[in-house]
């Protein structure tokens, strides 16, 4: 795992590369950070407009806190591995040197969006305490849930941000994969409420652990929005995509290292 030692290992060069990714994200911003919280805002608005106003399909308490308490694992895990994608096309000359640690670049991606994971987790748990009293003694079990968060989009930021530099097309997928991806996580709905499910308890599975977002966006929602401990299950299906993600990074990148240097 010395790909990742190399945070530490290098602590000087990865801060810098932060702070430009950080500050590169908000230039000329006005609202800053606040961008950042608008989209999944306006999403809670229209999905709760949509589906507990209009159609009235789900009758869950708090609706608009559940939303969110779904889109905080969500959002973090999108944009960190969208935005990873072009993070070595976009630093051409650090990647061409021979000795730079090219895995940081996406690395850092994933370290700016740790700051929106912070802003957004904390807002909705500040809400969630008024709220949901019932939260008040779970809550903190989601925040060690958010290492192995942070190590599936680190590991798997990587992937994709090497994939890309030598297939341009794995950048295109990614945006039109997301969509999809996005309605087949339980972020807007529990599988339970989903009536065409009955009888197809195989296609609630196949979303459940297949999409291995899912247990994530279920063992972070449970402490924050539910008042109860994560599963057991899902916390352990969460450490081993954390760790084989992780895992994938590094092989990857080893694999063909030179020869993005050699593309770009």
């Amino acid at each position: 795992m010395g790909l990742y030692v190399d945070v530490i290992r290098y602590p000087d060069l990865f801060l810098n590369i932060f702070r430009r990714e950080l500050h590169g994200k908000y230039r000329g911003s006005v609202l800053g950070l606040f961008w950042t919280l608008l989209n999944p805002l306006a999403l809670i608005a229209v999905y709760t407009l949509v589906f507990s106003v209009l159609l009235k399909a789900f009758t869950i308490e708090h609706y608009p806190l559940f939303v969110v308490s779904g889109l905080v694992t969500w959002v973090f895990f999108q944009s960190a591995v969208q935005m990873a994608c072009s993070s070595l096309f976009a630093q051409p000359m650090l990647v061409k040197q021979g000795r730079f640690p090219r895995h940081m670049l996406p690395l850092a991606v994933v370290a700016t969006n740790i700051v929106t994971l912070a802003a957004m987790l904390a807002i909705t748990i500040g809400i969630n305490l008024v709220f949901i009293p019932e939260t008040r003694t779970t809550f903190w079990a989601a925040i060690p849930l958010l290492v192995p968060l942070i190590a599936l989009a680190s590991g798997l930021a990587v992937v994709f941000a090497y994939l890309t530099v030598v297939y341009r097309d794995v950048e295109h997928l990614m945006i039109t994969v997301f969509l999809p991806w996005f309605f087949i996580t339980p972020i807007f709905y529990t599988l339970d409420q989903l009536p065409g499910l009955e009888g197809n308890e195989w296609v609630a599975d196949l979303i459940y652990y297949v999409n291995f977002v899912t247990p994530f966006v279920e063992a972070i929602r449970d402490p924050i929005f539910f008042g109860e401990f994560p599963d057991l299950g899902d916390v352990v299906y969460c450490v081993v995509a954390g760790v084989v993600s992780l895992v994938l990074g590094v092989l990857v990148a080893r694999r063909m290292d030179d020869q993005v240097s050699a593309t770009i």
